[in-house]
């Protein structure tokens, strides 16, 4: 028999210290401009949207989530009920345009392998329609909602972002928006480029194990 696949595939709080689980969710209900970042809700038809758009080519090769409605179900609803994640429709002049993942890097499998730290956040972003793509909309989400973050979670130092290692494209978007590069690890499968964009004065987070697995000495992923 087939095990059954996890709801929310990355999230890894072995040995988390309780206090960093207490951390509020990302924040979401954002409008920059044009654009409002809002939750996914489970009453509207949201998540058969979400479903149809991530089983698209485009979108399916990036995330690997082309996955059938009921598990999409199952996800959305297990986002809404942590700190960890949440799922945001993008909507511009209030037309779905992108489906993100707001999340605490901390509480995810990536920040396992770098000294993360609780507040920190990251997103994952997917364009629904390949004709939005290659025109800078991505680049302007990105910048918008980090930009976003610092201003709304006083607490958050850190926005990281973990593109593929091979993917110059993500890279240099994200280069664009003022991250740096923090190096390149190897998370499961995945060979991946961490960048951070930090708070103005704010030392940036180095490759290797968070503090707290090395005070518990507790194995990381």
């Amino acid at each position: 028999m087939n095990a059954i696949p996890p709801v929310l595939p990355r999230y890894a709080t072995d040995g988390l210290p309780a206090s960093w689980l207490a951390v509020p969710p990302p924040p979401t209900g954002l409008h920059r401009g044009e654009l409002l970042f809002r939750d996914a809700r489970t009453d509207n038809g949201d998540i058969e949207m979400i479903c149809e758009w991530m089983n698209r080519p485009h979108t399916a090769k990036g995330w690997e989530y082309d996955w059938p409605l009921e598990r999409w179900d199952a996800h959305i609803r297990a986002q809404l009920r942590t700190g960890y994640s949440r799922p945001v429709i993008v909507e511009q002049h209030g037309r779905p345009i992108a489906y993100m993942e707001f999340y605490r890097m901390a509480q995810d499998i990536v920040g396992h392998h770098y000294q993360a730290r609780p507040h920190d956040l990251s997103v994952h972003l997917a364009i629904a329609d390949p004709a939005d793509t290659g025109q800078g909309l991505g680049s302007r989400i990105v910048g918008e909602i980090t930009d976003e973050f610092l201003a709304r979670d006083p607490a958050c130092d850190t926005v990281v972002f973990e593109p593929d290692a091979a993917n110059s494209a993500s890279r240099r978007m994200i280069e664009k928006n003022g991250a740096s590069l923090l190096g390149e690890v190897r998370v499961r499968h995945r060979h991946i480029a961490l960048y951070a964009r930090g708070r103005d004065g704010r030392k940036l987070p180095g490759i290797g194990r968070p503090s707290w697995a090395v005070s518990t000495g507790t194995a990381t992923c």
